[in-house]
């Protein structure tokens, strides 16, 4: 099992890295669903990292912890079809205007900020049980660097509360979605698992 994870994982990484070293000319030609589609794989290729691990870390409790770390993948996989689905009718077939900018928004707010911020905080509650994992299996390196990557949760929290709020709250509030911080934290934390693994 675990080198097609290996293979598998490293792969997706590189996925991350040519989308990101291409997105300025992509994004030129409007190839959004492209992107979109290019990162339903990255994070279909990470799939077998929570089983990987879980056999690593022989801890009976990171069963559970899977299960949260495999919906969080499977979440973000499902948005990134549905947004990749959405942008590809909206490019080719939207030439009338049926569906106005506004709608078109609207959609995409729906399959993307409140779905992929919960999706995150699903990886949180995943890495919170690895660190636990790891502190048991003696890497107390690791266990330390999931401790902080599971903080991120905080910062996912507030921003579903932001949104589904009715009152806002200045606390929530200051958590805005921010592309770089997410991307950036997705590719470390990935980076540094499939070290171990590897």
């Amino acid at each position: 099992m675990m080198i097609p994870t290996i293979i598998l994982g490293w792969i997706g990484i590189l996925i991350f890295l040519v989308t990101a070293l291409t997105f300025p000319k992509m994004s030129k030609n409007n190839e959004y669903a492209f992107i979109h589609f290019l990162l339903a794989w990255m994070y279909a290729f990470w799939l077998p990292v929570p089983l990987a691990l879980n056999r690593l870390l022989d801890f009976d409790y990171l069963q559970t912890g899977s299960i949260f770390g495999f919906i969080y993948l499977f979440l973000l996989i499902i948005t990134m079809i549905l947004q990749t689905g959405h942008i590809t009718y909206i490019v080719k077939n939207n030439t009338g205007k049926e569906i106005t900018d506004k709608q078109s928004e609207y959609i995409m707010a729906t399959l993307s900020d409140p779905l992929e911020a919960f999706a995150n905080v699903f990886k949180s509650i995943w890495v919170l049980f690895l660190a636990v994992a790891f502190w048991d299996n003696g890497d107390y390196i690791m266990g330390s660097l999931m401790i902080l990557f599971s903080l991120f949760g905080i910062y996912y929290l507030f921003m579903i509360l932001n949104n589904i709020l009715i009152t806002p709250v200045k606390l929530f509030a200051k958590a805005k979605p921010n592309v770089y911080v997410t991307n950036v934290e997705t590719l470390l934390f990935f980076v540094i698992l499939m070290i171990y693994i590897t």
